[in-house]
């Protein structure tokens, strides 16, 4: 039997990424994600929030949001905070605060077309590149390599791999959380190598919530101590 108590929380997952934003309850603390409703790290999140929040004593809801519109909603106060950012974040923003266990961590890959060579580290990435819109880490990390890398920023991991599939880009880089059902039969007709890094993801939330942040952070100490990320990861992960 797990040593967690059982999830309190209520959690909208809301399908699509032009779902509108909900305002906030004066009980209930929204959170925003990048990843689409279907995938296999929303529902992962999901999950993980739910004993977060309840071991926090708060209600709280996930909602699914295009990346920058995500971002631009926790600037503005429109949400308490984005769940499924890389540490390197908070260089982006200084003014946020973050719970500082990571709640996951994902691994990144580069699909390729079956006629081209598998792919296993950055450095061994072709001419052109596409990944997914508002995804700061695969932003930094491609514009970076300019010259010599031209990345393409698309809406969705399924455009990403239409992309390669249709010959438009060499390599789409993305990270096996978000595989979802439209993904999947896409990642199929192509190929991939190694995994090029490991990515751990945090939840960040308004400087405004600082002390919530302290409050999180003990709790997710609590909660992975007592092995909520491994389950999780065996439930969402490795089942697949």
């Amino acid at each position: 039997m797990p040593l967690w108590r059982p999830a309190l929380l209520t959690i909208a997952a809301l399908a699509g990424t032009a779902a509108p934003a909900r305002a906030q309850g004066p009980d209930i603390l929204v959170f925003g994600t990048s990843h689409e409703s279907d995938t296999i790290v929303f529902r992962y999140a999901t999950d993980y929030l739910a004993h977060l929040c309840a071991e926090s004593l708060q209600r709280c809801m996930l909602q699914s949001l295009p990346g920058r519109r995500s971002e631009a909603l926790l600037a503005s106060g429109g949400i308490v905070g984005e769940v499924g950012r890389v540490k390197g974040y908070q260089h982006k923003h200084p003014d946020y605060v973050r719970v500082e266990e990571p709640f996951v961590m994902s691994r990144t890959y580069a699909f390729t077309r079956m006629d081209r060579a598998v792919i296993d580290s950055w450095e061994d990435l072709p001419r052109t590149v596409s990944y997914k819109r508002g995804l700061y880490a695969y932003q930094l990390r491609l514009e970076s390599m300019r010259p010599g890398l031209q990345p393409h920023d698309v809406q969705s991991v399924p455009a990403c791999l239409q992309m390669v599939l249709m010959g438009r880009d060499q390599a789409c880089i993305f990270d096996e959380g978000s595989i979802g059902s439209a993904a999947r039969p896409l990642l199929a007709q192509g190929r991939h190598g190694k995994s090029l890094e490991d990515l751990d993801l945090y939840i960040y939330l308004g400087k405004e919530n600082a002390e919530l942040a302290k409050t999180m952070t003990a709790a997710a100490r609590r909660l992975n101590a007592q092995g909520l990320r491994e389950q999780l990861r065996r439930k969402y992960f490795d089942a697949r």
